[in-house]
């Protein structure tokens, strides 16, 4: 095995360039910014690799692999790029699966078996195995977007491994491409068919033979060396091919017809890439459990939960999960989890999940209660929440599930590392070895939080520091040397989960010994004698300080911006916080990332544009990086639906950050004619509606309008324009008080009446394109016994905001928020019609004006219209509203998701007998404003994977179909020819005398 260069000539990488676009049909990226956002994953290193391609099928892979073994390219597999450790990245050739390589090729339900490429996401593969009651059983955190590639190259367990074990347990077989192109079918063989296999002068019988013989060589050593812990995911699988060493996971079937056999994918698992790449795999899958039931375990101080781990694991559980107080906190106050943290009770310093399993849901509640009944009665706890529905479960392991991510949430740079979390240790020692931990952190004055798998022994033990800083880098040395010292003394094992990688391979030799380590080196140099295959983890890893991402080298430009970014303390900050995780790039549920579910593409995901922007920010992608046409590019799918600003753990806010750097682009490079349009589309709406609307919109039907539109402003001919109203809401409003009702009033300076005062925010949409909808409101409000103010404040400047004209939005902003300040100190209720005004007037202008007390003023006062009337009838304030027909189905628009949630509406719904309202899985419409005008082809994809299909199926039940967005609303018509109304438009005030429910 010879020594491998960091980073490849020139001369090798324009013969790889040729080679790749000759050789492949799937995409190939070798500019610097497609590179540096495959540079990092969920750990805190970074390596920027000279080359990224997306294979579409086994035989690009292979073709991919042997270019770039041959000319000597180091070579990186890559799955969902959620690695803790620092493995899914190198210098070379980045090898992203994740994209086309999804597919599950086969399942025997009746064997037990499934075959899957390397890029199948593990939970979208168990939604398919759904029918057959089985499932591929080991379950990270990260499960909605980890790749079975990627679990086989770490070895991946997760929550419950104390029934399952790891993903060893589960991998029947391989098929890999080695460095040289040969291609192989790792599978179990006994030890007539290894020797026949070891004879021969091909490179499999090289392989075979090479293998045994390292084996052979040092089978005491493997015996004596390799630790008795089942979580052990270190260094290579040396222990699988001697009997009696290492640990034997629960779920077994290591032989085969009584006979022991030897399976060199075993070694394929948890080698992190450094010996193959996965074409196939073929996956041991077992039976769904019947029943399931939770305990959730208070008590008053973290280590004495740790201390009666025994007691609880005398019991048949299926698994002991900590939080400890930090992650309680977060928990309660993240947007994604607030709503689902509802299973504390006092102020517990740390909770025990507890799990059993059952045959049928009162076995599963029967087994729970006696474990609750046996903690009681030896005082172990304080309080014992049970949960057995289903949906209460979901929520505990939804909030489990975001633990790296709360932990991580805090703003500022100090922040949870991950470099000593992964360590394993007998659980009747874990409470003493976490206490020593503690008091060596306390000594170096570094906080600390933990969490995660304590039924197994490794809990998720991260110190709190600012890896920006030298002496926070030595803390973490010296803090890793010592607790690597303390794993080695109880025999344990300091990589328990996420693998070497680059965090820990520097402490292999000193685990191992010389004589294993050379025995790995062997084994790489068996599988890998020119050393391209992800070199540098497991063997030859550099130091732990080497490649971090925040090291000597990070320079961040210290730039002036529009946005305050107050609550993440600045605009560095607020672009780092995104550490990683990857929760972004789910495909299933939810609605971040829209833009990312429709391509697959890393660029499109919210982590790939923060790592953009970091990258860009610190001068790593060139001078003016940050202001170019390629951000610029990253940005531009970014729909700004600010889905991230609730589902992300790290509530990184990519709509604002992406408004800040178009401004910066528009500096230097002028902003487009189609920006400014839409910029100025509330200004231009209230000279083109009323008397000229019927003369715009016959234009905007004549020949050729939208062939121009689209020339001058990027806006798809095919995309219809909006109609101006011919009537604006003021007509609207003059008409009705002919007909005797009251105008609503003008300001809130004098009460009209004595009823109760509400502001409207009367928007550019409810004024000048449909102000039937405005009109419906006023109606609402004013039926429910309201005095209406129109809030006459002018625009939100979303439109501004969404096409980076930040300057204008900040100055007209201002203004706008100084007149909502005349109500809000009047402490009068803001209700809004339109999500994303709503979301500007509550989250986005009170950080970009300069008066952050006004802001938060004003903001506090702003709600939807369907919160506020909700607030009002549980209050007793109003009675209860009805509806004008009995069957709804309701596609939340994304900032109102984000922003305030639709919780409201059900509840509104709830209230009358006879009547439901389903909420559509439908994640974002794809319209987003003017983004589905200028990507129209994308803009209907999106809208195509969840909402077009759940909007046929409940018009086809004769459900009505409510979209508050005015975006949402125009999709629908357009894609589908569906007339969604808003909220307003279906209620109606409940009688006076109406009792509320």
């Amino acid at each position: 095995m010879k020594p491998r260069s960091p980073t490849p000539a020139g001369g090798v990488i324009a013969a790889l360039e040729r080679e790749l676009r000759t050789c492949m049909r799937g995409e190939v990226y070798f500019d610097l910014m497609s590179c540096g956002l495959h540079a990092t994953d969920a750990s805190h290193y970074q390596m920027m690799p000279v080359c990224v391609a997306t294979p579409r099928d086994e035989a690009d892979c292979i073709a991919a692999v042997s270019a770039a073994g041959r000319l000597g390219v180091p070579i990186t597999p890559r799955g969902g790029g959620t690695s803790l450790s620092g493995q899914t990245f190198g210098p070379g050739l980045v090898l992203d699966v994740s994209k086309y390589m999804s597919r599950v090729l086969e399942v025997n339900a009746e064997q037990r078996w499934a075959r899957v490429q390397p890029g199948v996401i593990r939970d979208l593969l168990n939604a398919e195995l759904v029918p057959h009651r089985l499932h591929f059983a080991p379950d990270p955190a990260t499960g909605n977007r980890a790749t079975i590639g990627g679990m086989i190259g770490n070895n991946a367990s997760g929550t419950r491994s104390i029934v399952y074990g790891k993903t060893i347990d589960h991998v029947l077989s391989c098929r890999v491409v080695l460095a040289d192109g040969t291609v192989m079918e790792l599978e179990p063989t006994d030890g007539d068919q290894w020797r026949q296999r070891s004879a021969g002068g091909s490179r499999a019988a090289e392989i075979y033979r090479g293998v045994g013989e390292v084996i052979a060589r040092n089978q005491d050593e493997i015996l004596g060396r390799y630790p008795k812990v089942m979580r052990r995911v270190s260094g290579y699988n040396l222990d699988e091919f001697v009997d009696g060493a290492g640990y034997t996971g629960p779920i077994g079937g290591r032989n085969l017809d009584g006979h022991r056999v030897w399976n060199l994918s075993h070694l394929i698992v948890g080698s992190e890439g450094t010996l193959a790449c996965v074409l196939e795999a073929k996956l041991r899958l077992v039976p769904l459990p019947a029943a399931t039931a939770l305990a959730i375990v208070h008590f008053d101080e973290e280590i004495a939960s740790l201390r009666h781990l025994p007691e609880i694991l005398a019991h048949p559980v299926s698994a002991v999960e900590l939080l400890d107080e930090l992650v309680i906190r977060e928990s309660l106050t993240n947007a994604a989890t607030e709503q689902l943290a509802t299973f504390f009770e006092g102020q517990p310093k740390a909770v025990l999940i507890v799990e059993v399993f059952g045959d049928d849901a009162a076995d599963a509640q029967r087994r729970i209660e006696a474990v609750v009944a046996d903690l009681k009665s030896k005082g172990i706890g304080y309080a014992w929440l049970i949960r057995t529905n289903k949906q209460g479960q979901a929520d505990v392991w939804s909030v489990r599930k975001l633990g790296l991510g709360l932990i991580s949430n805090v703003p500022g740079p100090v922040k949870g590392q991950a470099f000593v979390e992964d360590a394993c240790v007998p659980v009747e020692v874990l409470a003493e070895y976490i206490e020593r931990l503690q008091r060596v952190c306390r000594e170096l004055d570094v906080p600390t939080t933990m969490y995660a798998h304590a039924s197994v022994g490794v809990i998720h033990f991260r110190p709190r520091l600012d890896l920006h800083l030298p002496a926070d880098r030595d803390k973490m040395v010296a803090i890793a040397n010592r607790a690597f010292e303390m794993v080695r003394q109880y025999g344990g094992v300091f990589a328990g989960e996420h693998g070497d990688g680059l965090v820990r391979g520097e402490f292999i030799p000193r685990y191992y010994g010389a004589q294993l380590y050379d025995a790995f080196r062997q084994i790489k140099g068996v599988f890998d004698p020119g050393n391209v295959m992800n070199p540098g983890k497991i063997v030859d890893t550099p130091s732990m300080t080497s490649h971090l991402r925040y090291g000597d080298a990070y320079r961040p430009a210290e730039l002036s911006t529009l946005f305050h970014y107050r609550e993440q303390g600045g605009f560095q900050p607020a672009i780092e916080q995104c550490n990683g995780v990857g929760a972004c790039r789910k495909l299933d549920a939810g609605t971040m990332c829209p833009s990312f579910m429709a391509t697959r593409d890393e660029e499109a995901s919210t982590r790939g544009r923060a790592n953009g922007l970091r990258l860009a920010m610190s001068g790593q992608l060139g001078d003016g990086a940050l202001a170019s046409d390629r951000m610029k590019q990253v940005l531009e799918l970014c729909l700004a639906c600010k889905a991230c600003r609730t589902e992300c753990p790290n509530a990184v806010d990519m709509a604002r950050l992406k408004s800040e750097v178009l401004q910066m682009h528009h500096d230097r490079h002028g902003a487009p004619l189609g920006y400014r349009l839409i910029g100025e589309m509330p200004q231009m709406a209230r000279w083109l509606a009323g008397p000229l609307a019927p003369l715009v919109n016959f234009a905007a039907r004549l020949p050729g309008y939208g062939w121009l539109l689209e020339k001058l402003a990027g806006i798809d001919r095919r995309r219809a324009m909006p109609p101006f109203a011919a009537r604006t809401l003021d007509q609207l409003l003059r008409t009705r008080r002919a007909e005797g009702h009251p105008e609503p009033a003008r300001d809130g300076s004098e009460p009209a009446s004595p009823r109760p005062r509400v502001v409207l925010f009367d928007d550019t949409y409810a004024n000048y394109l449909e102000p039937h909808v405005g009109l419906s409101a006023v109606e609402l409000l004013e039926g429910c016994g309201y005095e209406v103010i129109l809030a006459r404040a002018g625009c939100c400047q979303r439109p501004r905001l969404s096409k980076g004209l930040v300057r204008q939005a900040k100055r007209d902003g201002t203004k706008t928020m100084q007149k909502l300040d005349v109500y809000a100190r009047q402490g009068l209720p803001i209700v809004c019609l339109e999500p994303s005004c709503a979301s500007a007037l509550a989250d986005d202008l009170p950080d970009l004006i300069d008066d952050a007390e006004l802001g938060r003023r004003v903001a506090g006062c702003v709600t939807m219209i369907d919160v506020f009337l909700d607030r009002e009838v549980a209050a007793g304030r109003i009675a209860a509203l009805t509806a004008v027909a009995t069957a709804f189905v309701l596609h939340g628009h994304c900032h109102q998701k984000a922003e305030f949630g639709t919780t409201a509406i059900h509840g509104h719904f709830a209230r009358l007998a006879g009547t439901t309202c389903i909420e559509a899985d439908s994640g974002c419409c794809g319209m987003a404003g003017s983004f589905g005008y200028e990507h129209y082809e994308l803009s209907l994809a999106i809208g195509g994977q969840r909402l077009f299909p759940a909007v046929r199926r409940a018009v086809a039940e004769g459900r009505t179909v409510i979209a508050c967005g005015i975006s949402c609303r125009h999709q629908l018509r357009d894609a589908l020819g569906v007339e969604a109304k808003h909220w307003v438009e279906v209620m109606q005030a409940g009688a006076p005398d109406a009792s509320i429910e």
